[in-house]
């Protein structure tokens, strides 16, 4: 009998240390926040520079379209096509951090009158970016040329040069998109400097 009862109390649960806790002690927890800290702050800066970037990108890549779009649509209909920053889609304005429109200028008065259409739009830049180099209308002639030379900077808002990027147009009309070619970690405009934020 007294054996019964020793087998008896093997089998019954410990009931006075109490029912088994999961989850994290207090030290785990900090270990946790800790990593998690460290990561966020190895991380967050690299998240940054990439969102700066893709967005500088972005608005290069819609204003590098539209520019080629007027050079060929000059080309083609052998006529001069005006690009030009717009609040209205209507007429040109001086700030190309607005949308810019293209149109055929078929009587050569440098503005979108009525009867000349409308041949492609952009969006205005982002808010977060910054644009220099250039004000006014570009005028493409028959041959895909424009009259003055122009580096269109984009930079981010805090005109850090080390995010600068730029589309560069020469007078013949070739379009391309500054490159850094001497490794200083800035790009180049035409001339060879590298770029400017203000």
């Amino acid at each position: 009998m007294i054996k019964q009862q020793n087998q008896h109390s093997r089998t019954q649960p410990d009931l006075a240390l109490g029912p088994r806790q999961a989850g994290l002690t207090l030290l785990e927890l900090l270990i946790a926040v800790a990593i998690v800290a460290i990561m966020l702050t190895t991380v967050a800066p690299a998240i940054q520079s990439i969102l700066i970037k893709s967005r500088i990108t972005s608005d290069l890549n819609s204003l590098s379209a539209v520019a080629q779009r007027a050079r060929f649509t000059a080309v083609d209909e052998q006529s001069r096509v005006v690009m030009c920053p717009t609040a209205n889609y209507t007429s040109c304005v001086t700030d190309w951090k607005n949308a810019t429109m293209i149109f055929v200028d078929a009587n050569l008065n440098g503005s979108r009158d009525a009867s000349e259409e409308l041949i492609t739009t952009s969006d205005p830049l982002n808010s977060a970016n910054s644009i220099y180099g250039i004000s006014g209308a570009i005028t493409f002639d028959e041959q895909g040329g424009i009259s003055q030379a122009a580096t269109i900077t984009l930079c981010p808002k805090d005109n850090n040069t080390e995010y600068a990027s730029a589309l560069l147009l020469s007078l013949y009309g070739r379009i391309s998109v500054a490159v850094d070619s001497d490794g200083d970690g800035k790009k180049e405009n035409l001339s060879g400097a590298a770029l400017s934020c203000s």
